[in-house]
């Protein structure tokens, strides 16, 4: 009888792995990951650090929102989204000439990071950045006032 018990727990065993080993990724489904969400971006347009909080809602493959830069000034932004790859832009300022910026990235399987180009029109610069989606923010109890 324990024979039989330990043949049987290591076909269980055998079978499990062999099914983890099999089991497709994201990738291999062709699943595609939202980017909805608020983005801690970190980049770099030839030297200048760009430092991004860009809040994206994604709806029939557009994507609207806004990124906040460092001095808490918020821009609109508008782009599309095609499988796992989101790109926008926004139009912002660098010292005090009118500027758009806009980013393409690549979600990965998880959707919990990014990473892409940034390209920075009329000045015809680009550089690179990465991101990661922020938790979203648990609400706070209120204490009761009943007694």
């Amino acid at each position: 009888m324990k024979i039989w018990i330990v043949v049987a727990a290591m076909f269980v065993a055998q079978t499990a792995a062999a099914v983890a080993q099999t089991a497709p990724t994201a990738a291999q489904t062709g699943q595609v990951v939202s980017s909805t969400g608020t983005w801690a971006v970190v980049g770099d347009v030839q030297g200048v650090p760009v430092i991004l909080t860009c809040s994206l809602v994604e709806a029939d493959m557009k994507l609207t929102g806004t990124c906040t830069d460092e001095m808490k000034r918020p821009h609109g932004l508008a782009g599309t989204k095609k499988d796992n790859t989101v790109s926008w832009s926004f139009a912002t300022d660098y010292e005090g000439s009118p500027i758009t910026v806009t980013m393409v990235g690549v979600l990965d399987e998880a959707g919990v990071k990014m990473a892409g180009v940034i390209g920075v029109d009329p000045m015809g610069v680009d550089g690179t950045f990465s991101a990661t989606r922020q938790a979203a923010a648990t609400p706070t109890a209120v204490p009761s006032t009943a007694s």
